[in-house]
Order: structure tokens, then sequence, then C-alpha cells
């Protein structure tokens, strides 16, 4: 078994880290808890008692070379040092004298009760599917994707006489790798080889594989990486549910004929569709989350509308971006700097967080985008992700709102003696470069193009409380009656002075 950081726990019940199937064992024996390169061992009111080198603790820090004792079994603690770096690790020893082995060749199938005569016989076959049952529930109550494959893993150990097991799943171009390996003592193992042949039956049959001697058995003896890995017993079962295979898990026996037997098969094909129907649900937990985390993000910047449309698949983010038709805005605080020099940090934050709550309410029932905050400016833009026939209008209309509701801002703010404040806006339309773009560290979906300096100059030379636009935005919103054509404007960046035109209202 191989410790994790932190706490773990061992006992006969199914919810432990690490079970052990032994009636001498209670349900909740013991715990590990490892903190960096120390692990201390504690009983948790075991009915028989926890054992270090021969005796009885409560709680005790293990070193190097202790031997514990837990029901009929006992661990030697190891510790491992790999690439400078401490892995703690406990090895399982040879149980000890009072432990039963059941061999493989002793298992009956599970047959109907009234058929078994010898009633130990019954009485095993009850506890192990008692067992499988149990486990099955744990499983399916496990949403971590890699804890639930280190716990397939276990369960299946529990219930067999395996040397190596692995827990294999579909990758996204349907490749299966490796999620979860074990080896007799519990340990992570490497260089498990398993058969093409038999995998490629399991997958498109979906059904269970049982060979109680690989190396001879006509079907598989001429898979290669059988004969190189020296298997003699094997069973191999598809992880099912809703006939949707999510991978394998197979378990091998490399010494024993006939390690495993029918009842086994039997046994690891329902734990099998148990694990199926745990990582179905597992898998949509994840995509939950993950689905969660991006509407969270997405929703900085996007409305709940757009939002919906992105995880869709209705909108397309490119990297590396598109030219698309777009209308810029940019709103500006004028004096924000002096402001600054006047306040308290802390009521400048709470100053912007209160005016950009408000501002992007209205971008967004506008059908705008928030690009991104420059200090105090905020960029919009209108025609990307999603693009409507009227966006030069809404955008217009937004920005005329947000002077309006800008005035019943600072009404608020002259009622608690604050300064009010005063924007001016600038917006632009033309083609731009719109997508994510940025390192692969970090992305930034925005727009690049001449309309976004375009209108950050318009927002810059904006008196406060107006609104100024190009002649293209003008003429998107319908040459709004509400606005006047003013001087032309020599602008940073343009060779020749642009149109330029108040709008009071839309």
């Amino acid at each position: 078994m191989v410790l994790r950081s932190g706490r773990q726990t061992l006992g006969r019940a199914p919810r432990n880290d690490f079970v052990l199937n032994d009636a001498e064992v209670s349900k909740l024996h013991v715990e590990l808890v490892v903190t960096g390169e120390k692990a201390v061992l504690r009983d948790l009111g075991s009915s028989n008692g926890t054992f270090v080198n021969g005796e009885s603790i409560t709680e005790r820090e293990l070193k190097a070379g202790d031997r514990v004792a837990i029901g009929c079994s006992e661990f030697k603690y190891e510790v491992e040092l790999e690439s400078r770096r401490s892995t703690v690790t406990i090895v399982a020893m040879s149980p000890i004298d009072k432990t039963q082995v059941l061999a493989a060749s002793q298992i009956e199938s599970l047959r109907p009760a009234i058929e078994i005569s010898d009633q130990a016989a019954l009485r095993r076959s009850y506890e192990r599917v008692r067992t499988a049952f149990d486990a099955v529930g744990m499983l399916i109550e496990t949403t971590d994707i890699q804890l639930l494959c280190r716990r397939i893993l276990e369960v299946a150990f529990n219930l067999v006489k395996a040397e190596t097991g692995a827990v294999m799943l579909f990758d996204a171009e349907r490749e299966l790798v490796p999620w979860a390996t074990r080896g007799a003592a519990g340990e992570e193992v490497d260089g498990i080889q398993i058969s093409r042949t038999i995998v490629d039956q399991v997958i498109r049959e979906q059904s269970a594989v049982l060979a109680s001697d690989a190396l001879s058995d006509s079907r598989w003896s001429s898979a290669e990486s059988v004969v190189l890995s020296g298997v003699r017993s094997l069973m191999c079962v598809p992880l099912l549910s809703a006939h949707n295979v999510y991978g394998l898990l197979h378990v091998g026996n490399s010494k024993t004929v006939a390690a495993f037997s029918q009842s086994d098969l039997e046994l690891m094909t329902g734990i099998g569709t148990g694990a199926g129907v745990a990582l179905s649900n597992a898998f949509m937990n994840h995509r939950l989350v993950e689905e969660a985390r991006t509407r969270e993000s997405l929703g900085r910047f996007l409305s709940p509308v757009l939002v919906d449309q992105v995880l869709q698949d209705r909108v397309d983010m490119k990297r590396g971006g598109e030219e698309r038709e777009v209308t810029v805005m940019f709103a500006d605080i004028r004096g924000f700097t002096s402001l600054t020099e006047r306040s308290r940090a802390q009521d400048v934050v709470s100053l912007l967080n209160e005016y950009f709550d408000q501002m992007v309410e209205i971008i967004f029932q506008h059908g705008g985008a928030l690009d991104k905050y420059i200090g105090d400016a905020i960029m919009a833009v209108w025609g990307t992700p999603v693009s409507q026939p009227d966006d030069g209008l809404r955008a217009l209309a937004a920005a005329c709102e947000m002077q309006q509701v800008l005035q019943s801002l600072n009404a608020m703010r002259e009622d608690r003696n604050e300064e009010p404040i005063a924007i001016g806006i600038g917006l632009a339309s033309g083609v731009c470069v719109s997508g994510a773009i940025g390192a692969r560290r970090r992305m930034e979906y925005t727009v690049i193009g001449d309309a976004v300096n375009l209108a950050s100059r318009f927002a810059g030379i904006a008196k406060a409380g107006e609104v100024l636009c190009d002649k293209p935005t003008f003429e998107r919103a319908g040459k709004p009656k509400a606005s006047e054509s003013l001087p032309l404007a020599q602008v940073k960046g343009k060779h020749k002075p642009v149109p330029v035109f108040r709008v009071s209202r839309i």
C-alpha cells in the first residue's frame, strides 16, 4: 500500500482508503496521518487492537522497519527515496499463521444456496458477495476519477488472488491509457503488459475474459504481451454502463495456474458493471464541475445568453483569431487620477466595484461582451463572439444608457457624501481580429484592430457625459436624431482628421 500525504484510514468497511476483508479487523480500525516524512499510526478504538513490533499501541510514529499487525495481517513500514523525494510506503508481508488462504480451486460458483451442501462454502460465497455489494456502493459514491480507479483495484485485490492489476480508461481519442496500477503489496507498478488480443475481445464483445493458463491457452498463447509478461492466470473485465465501455479492469497472476475461478469472474463482472456506473457518474460530475468553472469564467465578460451559446458549442471562441465586423466601446472616468490622490485606496476600490457592476450589466443587457478593464476604463465589444445585425445600434444604446444610469449612481453617492464621477465614452466600428490571443499559459479573448484604437481615442477626447462615435457606427445605428456632427477630429494614429458624431440618446 502506498501512503499519500494527509489522512487515510484502514479497516474492513468499504469506505476506508485501504480495505482488509478480515473478520478480525474492525470496520474502521486505524488511521495513518502522513506529514512530510513523518507517518503517525493511530488505533481508532478497534476491537482486537493494533500492534507495532508486538506491542499494543493507541498511537505511534512509525520508523523504517516497524512491523504492524492488524487483524490477521502483518505489514512492514518502509520509506523509499526516489528522485530526492520521500515516498512513504507500507509493503505487505506474508500473512501470519492464523490467516486462512482460500485456493482458487476450492471456490465454488455462485450457485443457489440449496445446491451448496458445504455450509462453510456457502458462508464464504455470501461474504464475498456482501463485500462486493458494499464495495460497489462505495465506488458509486466516489466522484474523483483518480481515486475511483485506485479503489476499483483495491476492491479487486480484496476479492481475488491477483499479483498485478491495472485500470485502463479511454481518452478523448479512444485510446486506452492507464489510470491506476497495483502490485500484490498495494504499490504502484510499472511494466504491466496486457494482450491486445484480449483487450480487443473484451471491448468488442463487451464481455469478460478468464484465462486459467494464458501461456498454454490456444486463444492467447500467440499474443506477444502474454508471453513477455509470463502471465499464467488473468481476468479482463469491461468497465461498462448502459452499453458504454469506459475502459477495462485487468488482473493477473504469473505464478499460479487457475488462480482465478468462474465465481471470481462473475464477481469481477459485477464489479466492472458497478465501476462503470461509478465512472459514468464521476465523468458527469467532472463535466458539471468544468462547466460551472467555464460558466463562471465566461460570465465575467459575456452575458448569460452568450455563455449558454458558447457552452452549447454554438459559438467557436477560436485561438489565434478570425476577422469579424465589430463595434468597440471604451468608457473612461474623467479625472480619475486626481480622484485617487484625494481618496483612500479602499474607497477607490469600492467606487470601481460599484461603478463596474452597473455599467457591465448594461453592456450585457444590450448584447455586448466585456473585453477587459484597463484601470478605471471599460472596454466592451459587439459582434463577437456572437454577431447581430444591429450591433452598432445596441452599442450606442448601451453607451447612452450608461450615461443616464451614472446620474442615478451619482445621486446615491451624493447622499453618502461621496464625490460624483463623470465618464466619457467612445465607439468605433470596423473589421478586427477576434479570438483567444496570448501565451498558452494565459489566454485572453479580445479584439485587435483599427476600430479598437479609434474607440479608445474618442473616449480620450470625449468630455464628461459625452458619447462620441465614428461614422460607420453612426450609420449602423440608423443615424440617431438626437445627435450632431462635430468638426473633424485629429486623433493619434490617424494621418487625416476623422468624422466624429456626438449622440445624446437613442
